[in-house]
């Protein structure tokens, strides 16, 4: 399985235009890998973790076409990670030349009414419709997808958190969210994962409710750790920064290994293997 992050930051992306804060003030000195536009990830060629407003700039920086995505997951319906407007733009009339794949478009309530709200057309947009709810899982021709339940956007309650089985690899997907309810927990004690995808939104600032700091991270690295779901083997991917909670990409990539655990940056590509048990 190949990972490619279109994307690794939080919802202003580094730097934000709107703030001097020492990350945004660095990024735009040194640029680089400082430099995080809104998070998405592409897995494989075929299917994409949520579709915020910089998609389009990030596959153009990266020289990818998304002309082969069958399948859409969408953690939650936050603007950065769910642009309506731009997924209208996979209609005809913005590709008049171009024969595209139905896209399987998966994701909870809240989207899909957010998606119909602002006159988006499955039928106009090539998708085919399947809403999940948190514990529920699909298969799809090239992958087994299940859903957890994750700690964030509360107040709607629907985000969620992903598992993808190709049939040889399993990649956790956990961004987006704090430390999981026990409940959670007790879903993931039946699971092994080759790869672990964890955010760090908030990593040098006090422990939330919604999203992982520093600490947290390592509470839940060490969680997945104690109930067998991965080994010091297994790879551990942090994501999804945001510009008031880190400085420059060289120290947080330090502070990261020191943790066992790799840095994203954007246009980072990675390889999944199976780890051994």
């Amino acid at each position: 399985m190949k990972l490619t992050f279109l994307g690794t930051g939080a919802a202003e992306g580094i730097p934000s235009p709107f703030c001097d804060c020492p990350g945004c003030e660095y990024a735009r000195a040194h640029g680089g890998r400082n430099v995080r536009r809104r998070q998405s990830v592409l897995v494989n060629d075929d299917m994409l973790i949520d579709f915020g407003p910089d998609i389009f700039p990030s596959c153009a920086a990266l020289g990818l076409s998304l002309c082969g995505l069958k399948h859409l997951l969408v953690t939650h319906s936050h603007a950065d990670h769910f642009n309506v407007d731009h997924l209208k733009m996979r209609s005809r009339p913005f590709r008049l030349s171009t024969e595209l794949p139905e896209m399987t478009m998966i994701a909870g309530p809240s989207v899909w009414s957010k998606w119909s709200e602002l006159g988006g057309s499955d039928q106009g947009a090539g998708i085919r419709r399947r809403i999940i709810l948190p514990r529920q899982s699909l298969e799809l021709p090239e992958y087994s997808i299940a859903s957890l339940a994750a700690c964030h956007h509360l107040q709607i309650g629907d985000a969620m958190n992903y598992i993808i089985d190709d049939g040889t690899v399993k990649l956790l997907y956990a961004s987006d969210s704090g430390y999981y309810d026990e409940p959670v927990w007790k879903e993931l004690q039946n699971h092994y994962f080759d790869a672990v995808i964890l955010e760090g939104t908030i990593w040098n600032r006090p422990a939330g409710r919604e999203h992982l700091n520093e600490g947290d991270f390592v509470r839940m690295k060490d969680r997945l750790r104690s109930i067998g779901a991965i080994t010091d083997e297994t790879l551990v991917i942090a994501t999804h920064f945001s510009h008031q909670s880190v400085d420059s990409h060289e120290n947080l990539e330090k502070s990261v290994a020191w943790h066992g655990a790799r840095c994203a940056y954007d246009g980072m590509t990675v390889e999944i293997v199976p780890v051994k048990k």
